[in-house]
């Protein structure tokens, strides 16, 4: 049998058994300084990537695949990752290259435009890392000037029959239970601990690894909550599955000082990096909720995360990346200080989800959308700046996770793309879904939020569910308006910064 080369890139960590379902008899895999700091990456997630790579390439050698793996120490820093791969491919006379589809646009169009490559035949195959193809998400929305999720998810559930009934109709009378998923946690509820993993092998060798060769990435290595292993992963999932998914949906929004992973499975990062598959996470949630362990509002509501959104990011992103990352809709250019990456900026849930985020390069979706990509967009942050900040402090980051997300999602930058308004708030919201105590703060964060409506009135104005917030701008009284906006242009001053002009 003529040998078959896979080029298996470190968030492609498939199942052994499907590569040898596509006739897959040689891997080449290479930890790459360049892509270790094309983005100051958190060191946790540094850790994640090269300890699973160095424990997947011991999986497929169990499963009887030849692997030819180039670790980061053995190799120059200034060696180029398509040049070794040329190199590799010569030596070794492999004349055709398979890939699994490349997610992040800027390695895709390298590999596919790079000369080294030119006289390589390059196969691509679909990436089991997602549920609909590329191909079906551009022939659903082929005449879509807009994107929405509300149908795109409806279409999901019918095409892979998850909660449907006979009649096609949703389990439950409705699409979505989100109504019923937005309660604070209540005092004495109890929170089940992570359990935490068994520690890899490679620990050593590559907390060594990081603190020598990036000290300077943001984030600590203190708390390895994360498993590494595929066999690890799926434990992490049944742990959530027994002790948390029950209170997922109630509490799905909910917040809580000095904690981050709540009710939450916490899995983004093993599905962004193929060590488990939303197919093989969809049929478990189902499956325990079919044996009556899990009630529907959670399960709903944990699959529209996994088969609605995160299929819709991926498909805007291969669709519109491009156009959303040049876009900025409020025209906006302050920069982050210091104070962003330290958690010292004075607001108290925005400090506690920056130093979570520090300790554990984690957070869920409300502390990333509504407190601090809303806070950065009230302090008129530009959108590339705040696309840095969470590429650079989540672990789960990937460029097409944080394109559609940071530029269209969290900022509106794209001016509405795929979604019908800001998600911009005050300090009501924050502390309606939280345990954080009032204070000065509430101050600084309601004075940013009104000041963003008055500076944007013609928009919110404009917007029939939106100019509420204008006529409440209007009645509120002078002295609130002058301490408020006060706080907020102090905050402004302190802890952002205006671009030099010429």
């Amino acid at each position: 049998m003529a040998k078959k080369l896979f080029v298996i890139l470190g968030n492609q960590l498939f199942d052994p058994e499907l590569l040898k379902g596509l006739g897959c008899t040689d891997v080449f895999m290479a930890e790459d300084y360049a892509l270790c700091t094309y983005e100051k990456h958190h060191k946790l997630k540094l850790y994640l990537f090269l300890c699973s790579m160095r424990e997947y390439r011991d999986e497929l050698e169990q499963a009887g695949i030849a692997v030819s793996y180039f670790q980061l120490e053995t190799r120059e820093q200034s060696c180029d990752y398509i040049e070794l791969l040329d190199n590799f491919a010569k030596e070794q006379g492999f004349d055709e290259i398979n890939f699994f589809e490349i997610e992040d646009k800027f390695f895709e169009d390298r590999i596919k435009s790079e000369k080294h490559l030119a006289s390589k035949k390059l196969i691509f195959h679909t990436s089991p890392m997602f549920m609909f193809s590329r191909e079906e998400f551009e022939s659903i929305h082929s005449n879509s000037k807009v994107f929405r999720l509300a149908n795109f998810y409806k279409l999901g559930r019918k095409k892979f029959q998850l909660l449907i009934n006979s009649d096609r109709e949703p389990t439950g009378g409705k699409w979505s239970f989100d109504d019923e998923n937005r309660k604070r946690i209540p005092t004495g509820v109890n929170i089940p601990k992570l359990e935490l993993p068994k520690q890899s092998k490679y620990h050593n060798e590559i907390i060594s690894i990081i603190e020598n060769n990036f000290p300077h990435h943001p984030g600590s290595l203190g708390n390895i909550w994360f498993p590494v292993k595929r066999a690890d992963v799926q434990k992490q999932l049944s742990s959530f599955l027994d002790q948390r998914l029950s209170n997922f949906g109630v509490y799905e929004d909910a917040m809580r000082e000095g904690e981050n992973f709540l009710f939450h499975s916490c899995i983004s990062p093993f599905l962004n990096i193929g060590l488990i598959t939303p197919e093989n996470v969809i049929s478990r949630i189902v499956e325990h909720f079919n044996l009556g362990f899990a009630p529907l509002n959670s399960v709903e509501g944990y699959i529209r995360q996994v088969l609605g959104w995160r299929e819709f990011i991926r498909g805007i992103y291969q669709l519109k990346g491009n156009e959303q990352s040049e876009s900025n809709f409020w025209s906006h250019h302050r920069k982050l200080t210091s104070s962003w990456y330290e958690g010292s900026t004075g607001i108290v849930p925005l400090d506690d989800c920056i130093r979570l985020a520090i300790r554990d390069g984690y957070g869920h979706h409300i502390p990333r959308l509504m407190v601090i990509s809303n806070l950065m967009t009230l302090c008129e942050i530009e959108p590339k700046s705040i696309y840095k900040w969470f590429m650079e402090m989540f672990i789960d980051s990937s460029d097409w996770v944080m394109v559609p997300n940071v530029f269209g999602m969290a900022t509106y930058s794209d001016g509405g793309l795929m979604s019908t308004k800001p998600y911009t708030c005050g300090s009501n919201y924050l502390l309606k879904m939280s345990n954080y105590k009032k204070g000065e703060w509430c101050n600084i964060v309601d004075g940013l939020y009104w000041r963003f409506i008055e500076k944007n009135k013609q928009f919110y104005g404009s917007n029939p569910r939106l100019s509420f917030q204008t006529r409440m701008l209007e009645k509120m009284s002078n002295d609130r308006r002058v301490k408020i906006f006060q706080s907020a242009n102090k905050f402004l001053e302190t802890h952002t910064s205006q671009p030099r002009t010429i």
